[in-house]
């Protein structure tokens, strides 16, 4: 959806939420051997040894998956998403009609050149993250707390589509995929163990040219100071192989992407550049000065280190697909966006 930067307006929730370790496996809760017999099973019933019938006993009844504050907090984010909606977007916007928008994902003429996708993307995967922790912080079991957390996720999403399709930006299946895209990348790496392997992070670059979107009319945002980067945790991959990290925990490989000029310069000058860097891993970074985990502000320090992307912490190569050239090693601020003289 063409909007003003979907991944900033909610940006802020995970700060307060607590990154806790990977829970078990989604759906098995269980240990292997609480499923073997026990040592005195028997094909046939024994009688008790007092002489005394055995009185078979109910099983007590499961709790329940929608108690009070799970429903409130549910229906709170299902109704607040499309009311933030309303007032951000839709209140300037609506027209009567219900309309399709084919906005397509990351081609060369699309509407910033797919940098929407990666922001939708991001905003599922951290959103997901963040509703886990609080449907956990409500006694769900870390298999509920996924199931609800993706859930909840994917219908908002299609409730915040549904209101575009009444808006100048129209009813989008792509951002409604990429925002499940996310949400199920953040729900299998809770349920595999993999957040301290891998991730995804969000952040800003230098502004090329302040203030001059958007010379070339449309509507919605322009992507050029934003970044968004897919991450393999060298403190959490090289145990996995066998090997000590030493101070290579601190580091992470990404792959990022962003798009340049999308809203100010001229078509033959923009640019979609996907990156391979080397960066800090700023939440090792934090635990090595002993930054509290249990304290509310050292949760919110390493929520942070976790999730944003901080200039000039990472540097690498940066490919741009519409003009087939490399530049770097840069912090993938690298443009030139051509005169500012409006046309």
């Amino acid at each position: 959806m063409r909007r003003r930067r979907p991944a900033a307006v909610f940006a802020a929730l995970f700060v307060a939420v607590s990154d806790r370790g990977a829970a078990a496996p989604l759906g098995f809760e269980r240990s292997a051997d609480a499923f073997a017999p026990s040592p005195g099973f028997h094909l046939t019933e024994q009688a008790a040894t007092s002489g005394e019938p055995t009185v078979p006993r109910d099983p007590p009844p499961p709790p329940r998956l929608f108690d009070t504050k799970t429903t409130v907090v549910t229906a709170g984010v299902m109704v607040i998403a499309p009311v933030i909606g309303y007032f951000a977007w839709w209140r300037t916007s609506s027209r009567p009609s219900f309309e399709f928008a084919n906005e397509r994902w990351f081609q060369r003429d699309t509407y910033a050149g797919g940098a929407d996708k990666a922001s939708h993307i991001f905003l599922g995967y951290i959103s997901t993250l963040t509703l886990q922790e609080i449907y956990r912080s409500l006694d769900k079991t870390p298999a509920e707390a996924r199931g609800l957390a993706f859930g909840v996720m994917v219908l908002t999403g299609a409730l915040i589509e549904i209101g575009d399709g009444f808006s100048m930006y129209g009813f989008s299946w792509e951002d409604i995929t990429a925002n499940a895209i996310g949400a199920a990348l953040a729900t299998g790496l809770d349920a595999w163990g993999l957040k301290d392997t891998a991730g995804l992070r969000f952040g800003y670059v230098k502004a090329l040219i302040p203030d001059a979107c958007c010379r070339y009319g449309g509507y919605g945002d322009d992507y050029s100071k934003e970044i968004y980067s897919a991450d393999l945790k060298l403190a959490g991959f090289l145990p996995r192989v066998g090997v000590k990290p030493g101070p290579a925990r601190f580091l992470l490989l990404s792959v990022t992407y962003g798009s340049k000029g999308y809203r100010y310069s001229a078509a033959p000058l923009r640019q979609r550049n996907v990156g391979i860097e080397v960066g800090l891993n700023l939440r090792e970074v934090l635990l090595a000065l002993r930054v509290p985990e249990r304290k509310w502000w050292g949760k919110a320090l390493l929520a942070i280190g976790t999730y944003f992307r901080f200039p000039y912490t990472s540097f690498g190569w940066h490919y741009d697909l519409n003009h087939g050239t490399w530049s770097g090693p840069d912090t993938g601020d690298h443009f030139s966006p051509g005169s500012i003289t409006y046309d």
